[in-house]
């Protein structure tokens, strides 16, 4: 049976107010919800990463055994976990680099997987869930096939699937296979159990697509509908200038609205939801046209005692002139709001260090590390 956790209306940014009417939604006065303008220009602010965050450094050992050449596509409290799609192999590490198990059920048949397109992973469980084509695949961490779970016909092309608790998964479905783009699935038979009705206007387009010489060139930047935040997800429809916190009791509320109102837009630009630590909001926005072969990008960055609104640039002790940016992005292989994942090149870091760039503990790995070993992580841990 399917149960419809939220009811409301929403009339857009550009002078009416939001109106949440009879359901679980949580209030939220207008007045307390963050606006940013994202055609707007802002000034350039400088910070240091370690005021936002406690680093630590990363680098997985070199094994023969578990070759990747990909970042970590889950990171937990107690494993890191990478894909080498080249193979199928999926490595299992702990959260201290050491190889821990690994398996690959690459294969057609009715206990393999083709391909991966989606891998989600429930530590509570032990559990992962392979998602291929039209159905998910569940194994425990040695690679034993536990399950077959059935999807809705045309799920080929759902955008984004996380573990939402210990018996749902939610996704976003840009396509209308599902009840509603934001749904609710069991875990146990793929069966719809929820939905989250959060409104939605005309679709935007937010690839961007030229005809040279009979081809069809199309451009693409990444696009986050959900964002995990505290307890819950931000929730967003690029259609809409409103982003939403959905908690883990499954109320809804908005939380940030973008201006101007993106169905007048042109060129569009999407915001892509927001990271947030005790002073600051980070978030990017995709403009969508075509600069110099791709789809520009900006971060921004909202100091929450002032309220004003910056381009990042965002450097840290231990390399030189190295600017980092901080969105959805960086926590988008983390199990927590609270923790980031940035990827050096190793031999990026090599040409640094013989440039004298690199200090402390990220000098120190550089100098052990293998010509040719893995490259280094930093992990964020968010104040």
């Amino acid at each position: 049976m399917k149960f419809l956790f939220i009811c409301l209306s929403l009339s857009f940014w550009g002078g009416v107010s939001f109106l949440l009417t009879g359901c679980t939604s949580e209030k939220t006065h207008k007045n307390n919800l963050t606006h940013f303008n994202v055609s707007a220009t802002y000034s350039e602010k400088e910070i240091k990463l370690e005021e936002v965050a406690d680093i630590e450094y990363l680098q997985l050992e070199f094994d023969d055994d578990f070759l990747y050449n990909e970042p970590p596509v889950i990171i937990t409290s107690e494993k890191i976990i990478a894909i080498n799609h080249f193979n199928g192999d999926i490595l299992v590490f702990s959260r201290v680099g050491e190889p821990l198990s690994k398996f690959n059920r690459r294969g057609n048949g009715p206990e393999d997987y083709p391909n991966i397109d989606r891998l989600i992973f429930d530590e509570q469980s032990d559990e992962f869930f392979v998602k291929t084509g039209n159905k998910i695949a569940v194994y425990s961490t040695s690679g034993d096939f536990k399950r077959t779970i059935s999807l809705f016909e045309g799920a080929y092309f759902i955008n984004e699937i996380v573990n939402n608790d210990s018996n749902t998964l939610l996704l976003y479905d840009d396509y209308n296979v599902y009840p509603t783009p934001f749904s609710l699935i069991s875990k146990t038979d793929g069966s719809v159990v929820g939905t989250v009705d959060i409104p939605k206007d005309k679709k935007i387009n937010i690839l961007f697509s030229q005809t040279i010489e009979n081809n069809v060139f199309t451009l693409r930047a990444p696009a986050y509908r959900i964002v995990r935040h505290n307890d819950g997800f931000l929730l967003t429809d690029f259609s809409i200038d409103t982003v939403y916190f959905f908690s883990r009791n499954r109320a809804l509320s908005p939380v940030l609205v973008r201006k101007p109102f993106i169905q007048l837009m042109n060129p569009v630009i999407y915001l892509n939801s927001f990271v947030e630590t005790e002073n600051y909001q980070f978030v990017s926005t995709i403009t969508v046209k075509n600069e110099n072969n791709q789809l520009p990008r900006m971060y921004l960055m909202r100091d929450k005692k002032t309220d004003k609104v910056y381009k990042q640039k965002i450097t840290f002790n231990d390399y030189q002139g190295r600017v980092v940016t901080l969105s959805p992005e960086t926590i988008a292989n983390t199990q927590d709001s609270k923790l980031g994942l940035i990827v050096l090149s190793l031999v990026e870091l090599q040409d640094a260090n013989s440039e004298n760039k690199l200090s402390g503990r990220l000098k120190e790995l550089v100098d052990n590390s293998d010509e040719d070993g893995n490259n280094i992580y930093i992990l964020l841990h968010f104040k």
